[in-house]
């Protein structure tokens, strides 16, 4: 690769990467065993930095990061990454840049993704929707345009889809820890684009480690502007014994979810209460404690 095309190259993969916390390591493929070995390397070094958290919460110099980088070309990708890690991330792939991003799932994330669904699958109970008229999506494999393959944290949609929809998630959820809310931002704007996403709506939520803190923020594909923007917002946060939730109930619109309208009476958007948002800050705050 020669002068100006290296340098574009190069920048193009720190645009990329530019939402990535600092302390993000990048390593080069060099086959499975050493893949296994740093993934259990990071798996450690991030266990190391959520205990020395928990002991040292306001240590404001501790930059954690979830993810690391693997420089892999398209043809080992697609070789060796059906294989089942040992601990559990979600893979985000350019082959044009040559750059898999793996996102370790923490507590908060573990924890948040489960609340969530399960209020999600509870609501539908009375429709007489089970589970097996819902499609889950966490840590699936989806194509988001030019050959960029990304695994959401979460995300459903219908068994049965309309015609000439693709077998993708229509409400998807990303959950944030370490990184900024800048990279979530992208995250939902990627989700809900219709040349690359194409989800109906995009869930995110920002774990805050400072304090007990958690904002969700529901997006939606605005066609006039070509861009996703924030349809809801609410914040769920603890202070002393008190907690605060900003705005409820919080609406998943049936529609965008069964990508189709109700057609009986007990059919419904799916509304997440106070209780039910009080919930997911304290299962956070709950994995968050030593």
């Amino acid at each position: 690769m020669t002068g100006s095309k290296s340098v574009r190259y190069g920048r193009d993969v720190e645009d990329f990467l530019a939402d990535l916390p600092p302390s993000t390591n990048r390593y080069t493929y060099e086959g499975k065993e050493r893949f296994e070995e740093i993934a259990n390397i990071e798996y450690h070094r991030l266990q190391r930095s959520l205990c020395h958290l928990q002991s040292e919460p306001f240590d404001d110099s501790l930059d954690i990061s979830e993810y690391f980088v693997i420089i892999i070309d398209p043809a080992s990708f697609r070789r060796d990454f059906s294989l089942k890690l040992n601990v559990g991330v979600r893979q985000f792939y350019n082959p044009t840049l040559h750059i898999l991003i793996l996102k370790m799932i923490s507590p908060e994330h573990s924890q948040v993704a489960g609340i969530f669904h399960d209020t999600v699958m509870e609501a539908l109970k009375p429709m007489g929707l089970n589970k097996a008229a819902i499609v889950r999506y966490g840590g699936t494999d989806i194509s988001v345009g030019g050959g960029v393959t990304k695994q959401p944290d979460w995300g459903w949609g219908p068994m049965r889809r309309p015609r000439g929809i693709a077998n993708r998630p229509s409400v998807v959820v990303e959950v944030g820890v370490s990184e900024p809310e800048t990279k979530l931002r992208n995250d939902a704007r990627m989700w809900m684009d219709p040349t690359r996403g194409e989800a109906n709506m995009a869930i995110t939520i920002k774990v805050n480690r400072g304090k007990p803190m958690v904002t969700i923020q529901t997006w939606e594909w605005d066609s006039n502007s070509q861009r996703p923007h924030v349809t809801q917002s609410c914040v769920i946060e603890k202070t002393g014994d008190n907690i605060a939730v900003s705005q409820h109930p919080l609406t998943i619109p049936f529609n965008l979810l069964l990508r189709r309208p109700p057609s009986i009476p007990r059919e419904s958007d799916i509304r997440l209460q106070k209780q039910d948002l009080v919930e997911i800050g304290t299962g956070v705050w709950a994995m968050q404690e030593p």
